[in-house]
């Protein structure tokens, strides 16, 4: 009797406990109910910019929500970082950031507003944007081997122009210089807008473009492609060798770009973003604009993602360090 008496007590127990969690469950508000923004840290019409305003709306379709895109540029995107890294971890304020963000800047900057490992939860990656090295017209090189060459026949007299002191366009020339026992003369420009008329004059001689850009200079006689910086020749410029065929066995020179949310943001919410990120990249429209735009997908996902961005902080971590590269803070 003892037994049946205690039976019913737990059976009713066990029903009140499942009873009053239920509405709790239920009550855990669905997501998205409000749009989702993507803070772009650079100017409009940049790289990131443009690739995030292409995924923006596949996004939303998968998501069921707005997705926009705000432009919060300055100190090399750090202003950016810091705000997102700080935001609610609610899954409702994204970045898309680059390999300047997440592998140059630990090592470039003693102080950061934010820790790139423990602020930040890794979306997806949005694109890879293969890089070109382009030269005046008037450079009496035609390619990377004649450069290797020219270089050391005068040394410290061919300039190279970047989009910055420690942007990734510095940092493979310094790279290449390193590999190549070469001194080529850097010149910092504030991007490639005002570069690019000193290059077309001569008064620098060399930078690397993204293949978009790199592909209307060339194919309007401006300047004259070296090379290209994938690890196989591009479709959109298969006459042009890669560095890598160049004499530089494996050297790729290409800016990667990933969405990453604040860290401690829900899992559920997480994965719901990476399946929209997913499935945008994987649009057919989205895929066609990509390979007009010189743009390829990370193959690999997340995992591939965060593996070659900590492989590039490594890297250039040594090449800021050898070079004594140091950013205005």
């Amino acid at each position: 009797m003892k037994l049946v008496k205690t039976l019913v007590h737990a059976a009713a127990w066990a029903a009140c406990w499942v009873g009053s969690t239920v509405p709790a469950i239920a009550a855990e508000p669905a997501w998205p109910n409000n749009p989702v923004k993507i803070v772009v840290p650079y100017p409009p019409g940049t790289s990131g910019d443009l690739i995030a305003r292409r995924l923006a709306p596949a996004m939303s379709q998968t998501l069921g929500t707005p997705v926009i895109v705000e432009n919060r540029g300055g100190a090399s995107g750090n202003i950016a970082m810091a705000a997102v890294a700080h935001a609610s971890p609610d899954g409702y304020t994204l970045i898309i950031g680059s390999d300047i963000q997440f592998s140059v800047a630990p090592s470039l900057y003693t102080k950061l507003p934010f820790d790139v490992e423990k602020d930040f939860e890794a979306i997806g990656p949005a694109a890879k944007l293969e890089l070109a090295l382009m030269a005046y017209p008037g450079l009496p090189a035609n390619n990377l081997r004649e450069l290797v060459e020219l270089a050391k026949s005068k040394p410290g007299q061919v300039r190279f122009a970047s989009t910055g002191i420690g942007s990734t366009h510095q940092l493979f020339i310094e790279l290449l210089k390193m590999r190549a026992g070469i001194d080529l003369l850097h010149v910092p420009y504030t991007g490639t807008g005002p570069a690019t008329p000193n290059l077309i004059s001569g008064e620098v001689q060399v930078m690397l473009f993204g293949i978009p850009q790199a592909l209307t200079l060339s194919s309007s006689g401006r300047l004259k492609p070296l090379a290209v910086g994938a690890l196989t020749r591009v479709p959109l410029m298969p006459d042009v060798p890669t560095i890598s065929e160049s004499g530089f066995p494996d050297f790729e020179a290409s800016n990667i770009w990933g969405l990453w949310a604040p860290a401690r943001t829900p899992p559920r919410v997480v994965a719901k973003l990476r399946a929209a990120v997913d499935q945008a990249i994987n649009d057919p429209e989205v895929h066609s604009w990509y390979q007009a735009n010189g743009l390829t997908p990370i193959q690999g996902g997340v995992g591939a993602m965060l593996e070659r961005v900590r492989a590039d902080r490594a890297k250039w971590a040594a090449v800021i360090k050898q070079n004594n590269i140091q950013a205005a803070e």
